[in-house]
């Protein structure tokens, strides 16, 4: 039997100790913050978005930040086993298959995922220290860990430790960077943290008018390298540029190129229908005006906006150049929009970087830096899109790593 430490008590590091424990391990759990789970509070708007319900074949292809780092950890503990868990634990979940996907709780609360841990690593006998920040590790001359030192001086010892801190987004719950600065501080390399899963600033200012408006399924592109990336979602114009689930994962392949430059975004806000067949929209009743003809398929408060923009308000169809007409398509099919940064890492759903992954063990998420320390989900160089799939690798690599425990 091992003492294992295992610093944060975020979905990975619950999933971390309780595992480790029901290995016939001594855990101690060490929370900074007063209670448990506070960013996970967080996720899917509160609803919590616990994970998807793909197959876990095709969770890889969702993976934005080193995916086969994460084949053990997958396979090892599945959406499947974590399904499982949940209906083991008797907490129901839902499934909403026109929704990506996407599996929450049924009840539609964070908190209630978090009650179910909180009881399972109780009846554990699973020590809870709250309140209790680590601001170093204590290492021994043979590279070794043997604690951790909190804030207040307290050292607590261990065998093992497992690292389950988080990253540096939404730094009020507790995911403020610091275990980097003493990973670092300990020979570790730790990969620049970028904001993933962010909204995006735009520069185009007609964009401001349309705070407020928002689309489902709209197609949004850019090309990388003369790669084109394509990514299918609901989008949303905001008084800073756009948001929604499609613009975060588009933040997440663009994060670090917008650190030197601009990227050049093309969007499609009717991916399904051809510019032929809005042509033949536009000029159905000559009589009407142009908004008329259109708003059957788009928003009127958005054709007033580029209508206006376009000095064609007062247009009818039987008055409509072709020239004319292929602008209005364009707003439509090929809006092109700058964006020159992404909102920022605070407001950002996860952190892309971490701990490299070359340093550390796939198979037992052990450092191969420093012995018999472990880490877990966020802390680590991993994050995915939104969906659910970043839940998933913090339940897994908490997983892997608990059952990795000697």
């Amino acid at each position: 039997m091992s003492k294992v430490i295992v610093i944060g008590g975020g979905p990975s590091g619950m999933m971390a100790a309780l595992t480790a424990s029901k290995n016939g391990h001594e855990v101690t759990l060490v929370e900074r913050n007063e209670e448990l789970g506070k960013k996970l509070k967080l996720t899917g708007g509160g609803r919590c978005n616990v994970t998807n319900n793909r197959y876990i074949d095709e969770f890889f292809d969702k993976v934005v930040t080193n995916k086969k780092f994460l084949y053990s950890a997958f396979y090892s503990f599945t959406n499947e086993d974590l399904l499982n868990f949940l209906t083991e634990s008797n907490l129901e979940y839902k499934v909403e298959e026109d929704n990506d996907y996407k599996v929450y709780t049924k009840s539609d609360k964070a908190t209630e995922l978090i009650h179910t841990f909180k009881e399972l690593l109780l009846n554990n006998n699973i020590k809870i220290m709250y309140n209790s920040k680590v601001v170093d590790l204590i290492i021994n001359e043979n590279n070794k860990i043997e604690g951790v030192v909190l804030e207040n001086g307290t050292k607590v010892l261990g065998d093992k430790v497992i690292i389950s801190t988080g990253g540096h987004s939404h730094s009020k719950t507790g995911s403020d960077g610091s275990m980097h600065k003493i990973l670092k501080k300990h020979g570790h390399t730790i990969a620049r943290p970028y904001p993933a899963l962010s909204p995006l600033k735009i520069k185009e200012d007609w964009t401001r008018r349309l705070q407020g408006i928002s689309f489902k399924k709209v197609e949004l592109s850019c090309k990388i390298k003369k790669k084109k990336i394509s990514k299918i979602g609901d989008l949303l114009f905001a008084h800073f540029g756009i948001t929604g689930p499609v613009v975060l994962i588009m933040s997440s392949y663009i994060n670090k190129i917008l650190d030197n430059e601009e990227v050049e975004l093309n969007l499609d806000i009717l991916p399904d229908i051809s510019r032929e067949e809005i042509s033949k929209i536009i000029r159905e009743n000559p009589n009407k005006n142009i908004a008329n003809n259109l708003k059957s398929i788009l928003p009127l408060n958005y054709l007033k906006e580029i209508l206006d923009l376009l000095s064609l308000s007062e247009t009818k169809p039987n008055e409509l150049t072709k020239e004319n007409e292929n602008k209005i398509i364009d707003y439509i099919k090929n809006i092109k929009l700058t964006t020159n940064s992404t909102l920022g890492i605070q407001v950002s759903m996860v952190t892309s970087g971490g701990v490299s992954v070359k340093e550390i063990n796939s198979s037992t998420m052990e450092s191969k830096v420093i012995k018999d320390l472990y880490f877990t989900g966020e802390v680590v160089d991993v994050d995915a899109e939104t969906g659910g799939y970043n839940l998933q690798i913090a339940f897994s690599t908490g997983y892997l790593a608990g059952i990795s425990i000697e």
